[in-house]
């Protein structure tokens, strides 16, 4: 088994993640935004023991930027992620509720000078945009460019690591091809109409 890495945290610290643990509570619901260090530095404990997948999703669905944590290690946490589990969360609905194919569309609004492939994915091309002009307001660090941009892809249902609808409907899924749509720049606002 691997060891915990508990870098930076202090005894008593350590004693209440383990006991949060220990007890299955979820370590969102303990430690706010913390959780995710936490989380991203043991996912492979925490999957070892059957401990991932309450703390990871409700830590993901709670936090609004991973730039720091970067695409591939949070794609290495939700493949660690038992999918039944996942998907049995209480944020998270069938993913294929309300749909009639066994392939969806979906899209994705991004901003800043790189635009990696992410997870969370929008049936909505409203809100991809909202969210492509919201990450330029909320996130983008003084002096990077604020490109904006929407990308689109259709993904099998079985692709899904999970559908959840907490503020809107999300798909976290990584497509195999995407592409961006030209959007015009007066579309790229906050103001949007929301359904």
């Amino acid at each position: 088994m691997i060891d915990w890495d508990f870098t930076g945290l202090s005894d008593e610290e350590i004693d209440a993640y383990m006991r949060a643990i220990k007890s299955g509570d979820d370590l969102r619901g303990h430690f706010g935004e913390r959780s995710l260090d936490f989380i991203v530095r043991n996912y492979v404990r925490l999957a070892q023991i059957g401990e991932l997948e309450k703390s990871w999703l409700t830590t993901y669905v709670f936090t609004s930027h991973f730039q720091d944590v970067g695409f591939d290690k949070l794609k290495a946490i939700f493949d660690a992620c038992d999918r039944s589990i996942l998907q049995a969360h209480h944020d998270c609905v069938p993913v294929a509720e309300g749909i009639s194919t066994e392939r969806i569309s979906l899209f994705r609004g991004c901003a800043g000078p790189v635009h990696t492939p992410g997870m969370s994915w929008t049936t909505s091309l409203d809100k991809a945009i909202h969210y492509a002009k919201w990450h330029v307001e909320w996130h983008l660090r003084p002096g990077q460019a604020p490109e904006m941009a929407v990308y689109a892809t259709t993904v099998e249902l079985r692709e899904v690591y999970c559908r959840v609808n907490r503020n809107e409907d999300e798909f976290i899924v990584v497509p195999d091809n995407l592409w961006r749509i030209d959007i015009p720049e007066s579309e790229f606002r906050l103001d949007r109409p929301r359904h």
